[in-house]
């Protein structure tokens, strides 16, 4: 039986799953399977995994219709049978002492998680920097259950500094056990995030490991619309505002400033989302209508955090439903960000 399952969720990777497979099939630990959960790809995806199954034994394939992400990750952990899981993203690589260095980490200090740091890259790695640098990995501490609780949780709510990726991980299988509280209520935004959330609130150990071992490939579908972003956000919002109020109470107030400011922050990129779609004009406008008309986000103008961070004039048109205002701020904000977004989609392409 092996100690360590690895699973990749993929969904239209192309030529950049052999990048991702050869980098944990060339691991120098062996004792793993590697676990394939084809999402009901379009392009040949499929035809790669069988491919590499055929010559390697430790390599399982699961084929399903198409379900996103949350879903297929599911699928691979049913599968499972290690103590231990890991997940790489179908797009992404890692280093080939990834496992060996999590693993002993994991066992040497009794730990439930073990994290390692990562890269960002563009392309096949041309250009790369290291994606953390910061307060959680600087002496490569490990955090006991309060600690995690009162510092590793709540930096969630206030931008989420802490890695909120699955990828770059290697967990205790036992603790994705009845998981799927919050990701019930999403569809995509944040699935990681609160995957993560729901998992830390049952974690006792965790080290932080200032080593970069995993390949994070940037681009993709920075430039595609995204209908269910406004309601991803708002739930999102809830979900953590559910977790302030019953773990939370004695810094409820700080909390709340932290969530508020993501959630207003988020809209403002919902707003530049809808000129990523072919909508007309007067549809944009009615959707932008209707984000006014939501209880939550005019509540979040509310907020003395939110009132302190954000201009005026941004939260006046959301009470004010100045929908003129804001379709501007979103069709400015698109036009400033379209040819960065061009560039990283060109240079995502090198396989």
């Amino acid at each position: 039986m092996p100690t360590v399952s690895v699973i990749v969720p993929i969904y239209n990777a192309g030529k950049k799953l052999h990048k991702c497979i050869k980098s944990i099939l060339n691991q120098t630990f062996n004792d793993f399977e590697l676990i394939l959960v084809n999402d009901g790809s379009k392009d040949k995806s499929l035809d790669i995994c069988k491919r590499y199954e055929k010559i390697d034994r430790r390599i399982m394939v699961i084929d399903k219709f198409n379900e996103g992400s949350i879903a297929t990750r599911k699928k691979g952990i049913e599968a499972s049978i290690g103590k231990y899981v890991m997940f790489v993203d179908a797009d992404d690589w890692v280093d080939s002492k990834i496992i060996e260095l999590l693993y002993n980490e994991v066992i040497e200090n009794n730990l439930d998680i073990a994290v390692c740091n990562s890269y960002r890259v563009l392309g096949n790695g041309v250009f790369i920097k290291r994606e953390v640098n910061n307060k959680y990995f600087k002496g490569e501490n490990i955090y006991h259950k309060s600690e995690i609780k009162s510092h590793l949780i709540t930096a969630y709510f206030h931008g989420h500094p802490f890695p909120s990726s699955l990828s770059a991980k290697l967990y205790k299988k036992d603790l994705f056990l009845g998981v799927g509280k919050y990701l019930s209520k999403i569809h995509f935004l944040g699935d990681d995030l609160f995957c993560n959330l729901e998992i830390l609130l049952k974690t006792n150990t965790l080290k932080m490991i200032d080593k970069p071992l995993y390949y994070y490939r940037q681009g993709g579908f920075t430039s595609k619309y995204q209908p269910y972003l406004f309601e991803d956000m708002v739930n999102g919002y809830l979900i953590q505002k559910e977790v302030i109020d019953d773990y939370y109470e004695d810094t409820e107030e700080k909390s709340y400033n932290g969530i508020s400011i993501m959630l207003l922050n988020t809209l403002k990129t919902c707003l530049s989302n809808l000129f990523n779609s072919k909508l007309t004009k007067l549809e944009v406008k009615a959707l932008i209508e209707s984000y006014t008309l939501n209880e939550t986000v005019v509540n979040c103008t509310s907020n003395g955090g939110a009132s302190r961070y954000f201009p005026s004039e941004f939260l006046l048109a959301i009470r004010n439903k100045d929908v003129e205002f804001l379709y501007k701020l979103g069709q400015d904000m698109y036009r400033r960000a379209r040819p960065r977004k061009i560039l990283i989609n060109v240079l995502s392409q090198v396989c």
